[in-house]
């Protein structure tokens, strides 16, 4: 039994009670009033006595126009921006030595993912390092030449050559002391003597590794993606519009929305951005909406989303919330037909805000049909009970 059956069968003994605790005569009253109800043949016609409305204190009125937020509903998926997703690939291939980190790890920027090795990196080394020799004697030779220049004793071509050469090989110094770096190898610990075949593989953004595609042994091609890290603050809605509700769009607006599989209150966001093209020939277009106060881990990239877009107010016709009850499934009001007669009329509900909602009845009500818009749920109840008995 649901909570939604008990809450109701609770109206229905909170009501019985009601009755139970008359005065003698006021029941015998109740029982005669009782005889004339109408025989109810239809199952969405309900008898409710006028001892019953007094308890359940029932208030009728009608369908009125309100002023309510328009919502537009749109699906979509959670997505990242590109600066906030990483795909890690070495710039130099080689053997997988190790791998100090595990898949869905969460990972500080400049973290070490792996170190790879390569006799390579030992030749890249020693090219500095001879290098870095050249341009010492290349700068004593430019020297010295200098010098002889000054005191027209040497060579103006020599002087120029020798100022030649040590341009060359700053250059060519500068050039490996970035190839280095960008290798993860310190050009300074090189100068040192400390020669490595080994590199490291860091992080090139904080987040969670979402990927790891290498093993310790395999060999790591350049340009193949080893791992992947996601940084989910920075989630956001893409969603997908109809070309008939892209004109009421516009930055700034409020976004409501919920996972189709995951439980809980909708969760907030707000436009920065719409499309300017239709996606193919499905004459919809993107709007792109940021997570407000995302504190929520189980958020991932890629789930489905379904979202309400707040695009202004309108006057729409509404009725209190506790007006509409739920029955098998579907939203229906009660009307009022006669002294002790309701009848359910079935409705389509839309948006729902400070206490009201808006209603569509699937079949035209008389003007000014009153409508219970307090104590739906006590005749629900009565109804439900009667349908215990049968």
């Amino acid at each position: 039994m649901t909570s939604h059956t008990i809450k109701i069968l609770a109206l229905s003994g909170i009501i019985s009670l009601a009755g139970c605790s008359q005065p003698e005569q006021e029941k015998q009253t109740e029982t005669a009033t009782s005889e004339q109800k109408p025989v109810t043949t239809s199952p969405f016609v309900v008898a409710f006595s006028e001892a019953q409305q007094q308890v359940s204190n029932i208030e009728l009125g009608t369908i009125q126009n309100r002023s309510l937020s328009a919502r537009i509903r749109a699906n979509g998926q959670l997505q990242l921006p590109p600066q906030n997703k990483a795909s890690i690939n070495p710039l130099l291939g080689g053997i997988v030595r190790s791998i100090p980190v595990k898949e869905g790890e969460f990972v500080q920027k400049g973290k070490v993912l792996a170190t790879i090795q390569n006799p390579e990196l030992i030749k890249l080394q020693e090219e500095y390092l001879t290098t870095r020799n050249q341009l010492r004697f290349a700068e004593q030779d430019y020297e010295r030449q200098r010098t002889l220049n000054e005191e027209q004793v040497g060579s103006r071509k020599k002087f120029e050559s020798a100022e030649s050469d040590v341009q060359v090989q700053r250059a060519r110094q500068k050039a490996l002391a970035t190839h280095l770096t960008s290798l993860g190898v310190s050009p300074k610990n090189v100068a040192a003597g400390q020669i490595t075949s080994s590199m490291a593989i860091t992080a090139p953004i904080s987040g969670f590794l979402r990927v790891i595609d290498v093993n310790i042994g395999t060999y790591a091609q350049p340009g193949q993606q080893m791992f992947e890290i996601v940084d989910n603050h920075h989630l956001h809605l893409e969603l997908n519009v109809f070309e008939k509700d892209f004109s009421k769009m516009a930055e700034g607006q409020k976004v409501l929305f919920s996972m189709p599989n995951v439980a809980g209150d909708p969760l907030e966001a707000k436009v920065f951005a719409l499309g300017k093209a239709f996606e193919g020939d499905s004459r919809m277009v993107t709007v792109h909406a940021e997570l407000e106060n995302n504190k929520n881990t189980s958020l991932l990239p890629g789930m489905y989303v379904n979202a309400q877009i707040l695009a202004g107010k309108q006057e729409l016709p509404a009725l209190p919330e506790e007006a509409i009850v739920r029955y098998k499934s579907k939203d229906y009001v009660f009307v009022k037909e006669a002294p002790t007669t309701f009848r359910m009329q079935e409705v389509e509900t839309g948006v729902s805000e400070n206490g009201f909602m808006e209603v569509k009845p699937v079949k035209e009500l008389p003007a000014n049909a009153q409508i219970v818009t307090k104590g739906a749920y006590y005749i629900l109840a009565e109804k439900m009970k009667s349908e215990v008995a049968e």
